[in-house]
C-alpha cells in the first residue's frame, strides 16, 4: 500500500468524529509498483453517503494537496451496483493506520 505518513494523519483527521465501521483503501495505491495516482477511500457506514464522502474529501483538502475519493457503502444494505463494483476490487484495510 502506498500512502505516505502525512497522507495517514491527513486521513486521519478527516476521518476524526465520522462514523465508519471499515475503511478501506483501494485503486492504483493498493499496487506498490505504480507511481502516483488519486487516493480512493472506502467507508463502510450507516451515515448519509453523499454527506459523508463531501465531510471526509472536504476536510482532507484542508490537510492535504492530493486528490480523494471517497466511496461510502451501508454495511447492511449494499445496493446491487456496489455489491458488483466492490467484487472488482483489491481492498487494503486501514483499520490499523486510522
Amino acid at each position: 500500500m502506498r500512502l505516505s505518513r502525512a497522507e495517514i494523519v491527513a486521513l486521519k483527521s478527516a476521518l476524526a468524529g465520522v462514523p465508519y465501521r471499515r475503511a478501506f483503501l483501494f485503486g492504483s495505491r493498493t499496487n506498490e509498483a505504480a507511481k502516483g495516482g488519486d487516493i480512493d477511500l472506502l467507508l463502510y457506514s450507516e451515515a448519509p453517503p453523499f454527506d459523508t464522502a463531501h465531510r471526509v474529501t472536504s476536510r482532507f483538502a484542508r490537510e492535504f494537496d492530493a486528490k480523494l475519493d471517497v466511496l461510502v457503502v451501508n454495511p447492511d444494505h449494499p445496493t446491487t451496483e456496489h455489491t458488483a463494483f466492490l467484487a472488482t476490487l483489491t481492498l487494503e484495510p486501514l483499520d490499523d493506520l486510522l
